[in-house]
Protein backbone atom coordinates (compact mmCIF):
# COMPACT_ATOMS: atom_id res chain seq x y z
CA UNK A 1 0.00 0.00 0.00
CA UNK A 2 2.50 2.54 0.83
CA UNK A 3 4.53 1.67 -2.66
CA UNK A 4 0.99 2.36 -4.51
CA UNK A 5 0.61 5.67 -2.42
CA UNK A 6 4.35 6.98 -2.86
CA UNK A 7 3.81 5.93 -6.91
CA UNK A 8 1.13 7.55 -6.69
CA UNK A 9 2.40 11.23 -5.12
CA UNK A 10 5.49 10.83 -7.34
CA UNK A 11 3.05 10.56 -10.79
CA UNK A 12 1.30 13.76 -9.53
CA UNK A 13 4.59 15.77 -9.21
CA UNK A 14 5.60 14.93 -12.09
CA UNK A 15 2.27 15.86 -14.15
CA UNK A 16 2.08 19.43 -11.91
CA UNK A 17 5.95 19.73 -13.12
CA UNK A 18 5.27 19.20 -16.83
CA UNK A 19 1.93 21.23 -16.73
CA UNK A 20 3.91 24.44 -14.84
CA UNK A 21 6.67 24.13 -17.25
CA UNK A 22 4.17 24.45 -20.27
CA UNK A 23 2.46 27.06 -19.49
CA UNK A 24 5.91 29.48 -18.68
CA UNK A 25 6.11 31.74 -21.51
CA UNK A 26 9.34 34.83 -22.09
CA UNK A 27 7.03 37.71 -22.25
CA UNK A 28 9.81 40.05 -23.58
CA UNK A 29 12.49 38.91 -26.68
CA UNK A 30 13.71 39.52 -29.47
CA UNK A 31 14.15 37.29 -32.58
CA UNK A 32 16.43 38.38 -35.92
CA UNK A 33 14.46 37.13 -39.42
CA UNK A 34 16.39 36.09 -42.44
CA UNK A 35 14.54 36.89 -45.84
CA UNK A 36 13.25 33.80 -47.46
CA UNK A 37 11.18 34.53 -50.16
CA UNK A 38 8.40 36.83 -51.00
CA UNK A 39 6.32 37.64 -53.86
CA UNK A 40 3.17 40.13 -55.35
CA UNK A 41 -0.33 39.47 -54.43
CA UNK A 42 -2.33 41.81 -56.03
CA UNK A 43 -2.06 45.02 -57.24
CA UNK A 44 -0.84 47.06 -54.17
CA UNK A 45 0.07 44.08 -51.78
CA UNK A 46 2.86 41.67 -50.93
CA UNK A 47 3.71 38.67 -49.25
CA UNK A 48 7.09 37.61 -46.89
CA UNK A 49 8.41 34.66 -45.33
CA UNK A 50 11.36 34.66 -43.14
CA UNK A 51 12.83 32.80 -41.03
CA UNK A 52 13.11 33.34 -37.12
CA UNK A 53 16.78 32.98 -35.49
CA UNK A 54 17.89 33.49 -31.80
CA UNK A 55 19.50 36.76 -31.82
CA UNK A 56 22.45 36.66 -30.23
CA UNK A 57 22.93 32.66 -31.76
CA UNK A 58 22.03 33.14 -35.36
CA UNK A 59 22.48 29.35 -36.25
CA UNK A 60 19.86 28.07 -34.02
CA UNK A 61 16.07 28.43 -35.44
CA UNK A 62 13.34 29.74 -33.01
CA UNK A 63 10.56 29.71 -35.96
CA UNK A 64 9.28 31.24 -38.83
CA UNK A 65 7.02 34.18 -40.10
CA UNK A 66 4.79 35.28 -43.00
CA UNK A 67 3.43 38.46 -43.70
CA UNK A 68 0.77 39.89 -45.83
CA UNK A 69 1.09 43.63 -46.13
CA UNK A 70 -0.38 45.78 -48.44
CA UNK A 71 -0.97 50.06 -48.79
CA UNK A 72 -3.65 52.11 -47.42
CA UNK A 73 -5.39 54.19 -49.95
CA UNK A 74 -5.37 57.35 -48.93
CA UNK A 75 -2.10 57.45 -46.30
CA UNK A 76 0.81 57.35 -48.20
CA UNK A 77 3.73 55.24 -46.98
CA UNK A 78 1.69 53.28 -44.62
CA UNK A 79 1.11 49.54 -44.83
CA UNK A 80 -1.94 47.78 -43.68
CA UNK A 81 -0.25 44.38 -42.67
CA UNK A 82 -1.15 40.78 -40.90
CA UNK A 83 1.25 38.24 -39.59
CA UNK A 84 1.50 34.34 -38.56
CA UNK A 85 4.64 33.78 -36.18
CA UNK A 86 5.55 30.21 -35.93
CA UNK A 87 7.71 29.67 -32.98
CA UNK A 88 9.28 26.23 -32.32
CA UNK A 89 10.18 26.62 -28.60
CA UNK A 90 13.47 26.79 -28.39
CA UNK A 91 14.03 29.95 -27.44
CA UNK A 92 10.95 31.59 -25.86
CA UNK A 93 7.47 29.14 -25.82
CA UNK A 94 5.83 26.82 -28.71
CA UNK A 95 2.69 27.72 -30.70
CA UNK A 96 2.02 30.83 -32.76
CA UNK A 97 1.17 34.23 -32.79
CA UNK A 98 -1.07 36.20 -35.04
CA UNK A 99 -0.42 39.77 -35.10
CA UNK A 100 -1.88 42.81 -36.75
CA UNK A 101 -1.72 46.22 -37.71
CA UNK A 102 -0.78 49.33 -39.43
CA UNK A 103 2.91 50.06 -40.04
CA UNK A 104 4.50 53.48 -41.22
CA UNK A 105 8.30 55.38 -41.13
CA UNK A 106 7.57 56.25 -37.22
CA UNK A 107 5.67 53.43 -36.19
CA UNK A 108 6.24 49.68 -36.92
CA UNK A 109 4.36 48.18 -34.13
CA UNK A 110 1.41 45.99 -34.36
CA UNK A 111 -0.46 44.40 -32.05
CA UNK A 112 -0.69 40.56 -30.79
CA UNK A 113 -4.99 39.14 -31.74
CA UNK A 114 -4.02 35.92 -29.90
CA UNK A 115 -2.30 32.45 -30.51
CA UNK A 116 -1.91 29.04 -29.59
CA UNK A 117 -0.84 26.63 -27.40
CA UNK A 118 1.09 28.04 -25.10
CA UNK A 119 0.71 31.64 -27.03
CA UNK A 120 -2.99 31.06 -26.46
CA UNK A 121 -4.58 34.04 -24.96
CA UNK A 122 -2.07 36.25 -25.20
CA UNK A 123 -1.86 40.11 -26.27
CA UNK A 124 0.39 42.85 -26.72
CA UNK A 125 2.64 44.66 -29.31
CA UNK A 126 5.34 42.99 -31.69
CA UNK A 127 7.48 45.93 -33.35
CA UNK A 128 9.25 45.21 -36.60
CA UNK A 129 12.62 47.04 -36.66
CA UNK A 130 14.73 45.82 -39.52
CA UNK A 131 15.52 42.80 -39.43
CA UNK A 132 14.61 42.46 -35.58
CA UNK A 133 11.10 41.42 -34.17
CA UNK A 134 10.75 42.43 -30.59
CA UNK A 135 7.98 40.91 -28.87
CA UNK A 136 6.04 42.11 -25.78
CA UNK A 137 3.49 40.26 -24.62
CA UNK A 138 1.20 39.70 -21.23
CA UNK A 139 -1.12 36.67 -20.61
Amino acid sequence: MRRFILAAILAALGVALLATSASAIEHHFVVKMHYISSHQAGQNAFVRKDRLVNFYHHQNQVGRDRWKCGAVKGHPGRLKCKGLIHLNGEKCGKGYIRVRGDIHRNDSRLDVRGGSRQFDGVAGKVSWKGVRLYFDLVR
